[in-house]
């Protein structure tokens, strides 16, 4: 097979396999979350906490703000630049926008190309960064999985070969082989979305409306609990 087959083969039926198996699985992990908390709910002894305490609870617990003091504050930086280029640039960038609108009339406002630019290589600083610092440090060797190496490195590569797709004079392998892997590793991305740690996008606010939840299936204990630890009034 060719080159050019094997882009338009990545860009064609594997892209909407993996598009359709990574929402499938996301939307998978969704509901059965749903579904269990819903079972622990039903078998709760207090069933009276307020939908929107619940909800308020959650999203402090979600915000990275809290974890900008203490020993935390470098990486919770790092690894706010990390995901902000991840999310902003893949929906964002003008390329992208072009290719939704030639398949499915899709289209809305693009990012400026500095801009795009600027995250682009702030994101793969960033996951420089972030390796580095998992090597770096003894507990978090320790406890690595083989995904916490190669999800880091693999998004790189993605923003890397994009990046000189978007600058085709500073490209030294050709725009061939750069297009080859950047639609490649971005369809692989797509397909173990659902069974790795990129899965939190969805998994991480259920999981924390579920701990939020949790707290107050019996009368009080989320008080007495962070009272006894020195945290009370705080989010957990």
């Amino acid at each position: 097979m060719t080159m050019d087959a094997l882009i338009d083969l990545g860009r064609g039926s594997l892209f909407r396999f993996a598009v359709v198996l990574a929402v499938l699985g996301l939307l998978r992990h969704v509901v059965m979350t749903v579904a269990g908390l819903a079972r622990a709910r039903a078998r709760a002894g207090d069933k009276s906490f307020k939908v929107g305490q619940v909800l308020c609870g959650t999203l402090a617990r979600l915000s990275p703000l809290r974890y900008l003091v203490g020993s935390r504050r470098l990486y919770t930086l790092v690894s706010l630049a990390f995901h902000l280029g991840l999310i902003l640039v893949p929906i964002f960038y003008l390329g992208h926008i072009r290719l939704w609108g030639r398949g499915l009339g899709l289209s809305w406002p693009a990012l400026p190309g500095a801009i795009a630019d600027a995250l682009t290589l702030v994101t793969l600083g960033a996951a420089a960064l972030l390796v580095a610092g998992r090597a770096a440090a003894r507990t978090s060797r320790a406890t690595s999985r083989l995904q916490d190496w190669t999800l880091p490195s693999l998004i790189a590569l993605e923003f890397l070969s994009g990046f000189m797709l978007a600058h085709p004079a500073r490209n030294p392998v050709g725009l061939d082989a750069t297009m080859l892997v950047h639609v490649w590793v971005g369809d692989l991305l797509l397909v173990v979305t659902p069974f790795t740690k990129i899965a939190h996008c969805v998994l991480l606010p259920l999981s924390q409306l579920v701990v939020e939840m949790a707290w107050r299936l019996v009368p009080r204990a989320g008080h007495e609990v962070t009272k006894s630890i020195g945290k009370e009034g705080q989010p957990l």
